[in-house]
């Protein structure tokens, strides 16, 4: 279901940029300063090689202190699907970048990597270490801001169009969202109930002893 719905998704978009991402590109230009530019590189460096292996290694290494192992399965399980499937999209798409950009990634545009995975990291984020309760919308809040953030970055340095990271962005949330879901169905059933995985809950973050996760 995921694949053929990738594979829609690739016959449906147009190999150019649309009208919208070229004059959005153009009011990014018309944005540039030192203080942004910065800024903009800051969320590049955090989206790949050494940033994003320390963030992955960070949440990874919590969750296996606290041996919330069927969390660490479906955490690892999105963070490797969502990629995969934005790799399929970019060969199939092959939608070639803007001109000039400010740093010089390789592959194609479509759909952003970098927004790929801020969409599934912060929704995984969010699942993993809030629980249901008023307070979790603030965290939602701050969970789009930061995809927000990768997004916009990723368009001012001119390295990607609008509909690029839009759809990055949903990749990534869906890929987290659908995993997880089907995370905590396993974990809902008779049989996740009988020990094979000592984690309590994926998303409610209780340890084996049924004590509630607190952080």
């Amino acid at each position: 279901m995921t694949l053929a719905f990738v594979v829609l998704i690739a016959i449906l978009v147009p190999a150019g940029p649309l009208g919208l991402d070229r004059s959005w590109s153009e009011a990014m230009r018309h944005l540039e300063t030192p203080l942004l530019t910065h800024l903009a590189l800051v969320f590049n460096w955090l989206g790949r090689g050494l940033g994003r292996a320390f963030a992955l290694a960070l949440v990874g290494l919590l969750l296996l202190r606290r041996r919330r192992w069927l969390a660490l399965v479906a955490f690892a399980v999105g963070e490797s699907l969502a990629p995969l499937l934005s790799a399929l999209l970019k060969l199939l798409v092959d939608r070639a970048r803007p001109p000039d950009g400010l740093v010089h990634p390789v592959g194609s545009s479509f759909p952003s990597g970098h927004a790929t995975y801020a969409g599934a990291t912060c929704v995984a984020l969010v699942l993993l270490f809030t629980t249901p309760s008023t307070r979790r919308k603030w965290w939602w809040a701050l969970a789009g801001l930061g995809v927000v953030g990768m997004a916009w970055s990723r368009t001012y340095l001119q390295v990607h169009w609008l509909t690029d990271v839009i759809a990055g962005a949903l990749l990534g949330s869906g890929v987290s969202l659908l995993v997880f879901a089907i995370a905590q169905v396993r974990e809902s059933s008779p049989r996740g109930c009988r020990g094979q995985f000592p984690s309590a809950s994926i998303i409610r973050g209780t340890d084996p002893k049924g004590r509630r996760d607190q952080s």
